[in-house]
């Protein structure tokens, strides 16, 4: 009876809001992970390997590491490089642990950096606490996330790492560490620039100007810097273009959410420019009717965000104010953990949803988010519910 009783309790914590029950969650987050570890290691023993872009990978660090700085030239069987250079050094290092690149070690690697993915995650959600204690075990039921990290040993899992890691720190109010993260993230694939517009708003409503500054410059800082080895032997033209090459047209034979069109329109200007009008104008709309609506839309955070940013000036300008003169024209305060959740996960999946092309490995960028954008969709209205509300 008393153990009855016992599980009755629990069953009935597991349906409470994660905010409401802090200490269930964490155990059961805790619990889930062991499982995941599990899992990991029997797929891992059990499944064998997909050869889809690892050796690429590891043929393009091989040029890398030979001295190859022409971007134009390096290439792998499956094409020419086009990530940035974070994406060398992270895979340089995998090859270097993994003895020139042997598979078993790599998937321990991408199974260790998987555990670590769900636990960021886990505190993205914990922080955010809008989802009930049991929903977090969603989050390790899709057999395709698994198989992307153990499996297929894709780049983008490392750069989703740094992308989830700058939101969590964006949910502690460390701006400038998440400007770090993002920017990280970015080196090793630009698909994280999907979140930079939501990024860029928190960094606006979550501190002071010259914060803004060095958060803005620090990521470009990162930036120069892992293109350092290739603008110095002078190949920072062909680096630029390849690492960020925003006009590549990507193989019809290989989308997944535009099959349907005919492969003339799919590979068009027209269709790259509505898709790009199209995301701004969703963008647009979330920002106005949901992000900043308890400011008053858009227009009035740039209004305050001008104020604010005076009041930091001031001083620079021998004027001076009173701390409650100051604090009245300066309102930012720390940032609401299921707020700072809402702004990047719903900026990065309207990116998706207006993304050219989707790719199987893409998946990784926008599952674990799912679990949360559905249950918000539940709540208030807005762009969000005609989404994903039901």
């Amino acid at each position: 009876i008393i153990m009855a009783m016992g599980l009755r309790g629990v069953l009935r914590g597991l349906g409470k809001p994660v905010g409401e029950a802090r200490g269930l969650t964490i155990g059961f987050a805790l619990f889930l992970l062991a499982c995941e570890a599990a899992l990991c290691c029997a797929i891992v023993w059990k499944q064998p390997y997909t050869k889809i872009d690892f050796d690429a990978y590891m043929q393009q660090v091989e040029l890398f590491l030979g001295g190859e700085r022409d971007y134009l030239k390096i290439k792998g069987e499956t094409g020419p490089l086009v990530y940035p250079g974070g994406f060398l050094y992270v895979f340089s290092a995998i090859r270097y642990a993994t003895g020139g690149g042997q598979v078993f070690p790599a998937q321990v690697i991408f199974g260790v950096l998987y555990l670590l993915s769900q636990a960021v995650v886990m505190c993205i959600y914990i922080s955010a606490g809008n989802v009930p204690v049991w929903a977090l075990g969603l989050l390790c039921l899709s057999k395709r996330y698994h198989s992307i990290f153990v499996l297929r040993l894709f780049n983008d899992c490392f750069a989703m790492f740094f992308g989830f890691l700058a939101i969590h720190l964006c949910q502690r109010s460390k701006l400038l560490w998440a400007a770090l993260a993002m920017s990280v993230g970015i080196s090793i694939k630009m698909n994280l620039l999907l979140m930079l517009p939501g990024f860029l708003l928190l960094l606006v409503k979550g501190t002071t100007l010259p914060k803004q500054i060095f958060g803005v410059v620090l990521m470009i800082g990162v930036q120069f810097l892992v293109a350092m080895p290739f603008a110095a032997a002078g190949y920072s033209s062909s680096y630029l273009a390849k690492a960020f090459e925003f006009s590549r047209v990507f193989i019809h034979h290989w989308t997944v959410n535009f099959k349907f069109l005919p492969e003339e329109v799919f590979v068009s200007t027209g269709f790259a420019k509505l898709l790009l009008g199209l995301h701004l104008a969703i963008l647009f709309a979330f920002a106005h009717l949901r992000w900043c609506r308890k400011d008053g839309g858009v227009f009035q955070v740039i209004k305050k965000w001008s104020i604010a940013s005076a009041v930091s000036v001031l001083p620079l300008v021998g004027v001076t104010l009173s701390v409650s003169k100051a604090k009245k024209l300066d309102q930012r305060g720390n940032l609401d953990p299921n707020y700072v959740a809402d702004v990047m996960f719903g900026c990065n999946f309207v990116g998706i949803l207006c993304a050219r092309s989707l790719h199987y490995q893409f998946y990784s960028w926008y599952f674990p988010t799912m679990v949360y954008l559905l249950f918000s969709a539940r709540g208030e209205g807005g762009p969000t519910r005609s989404i994903f509300g039901s």
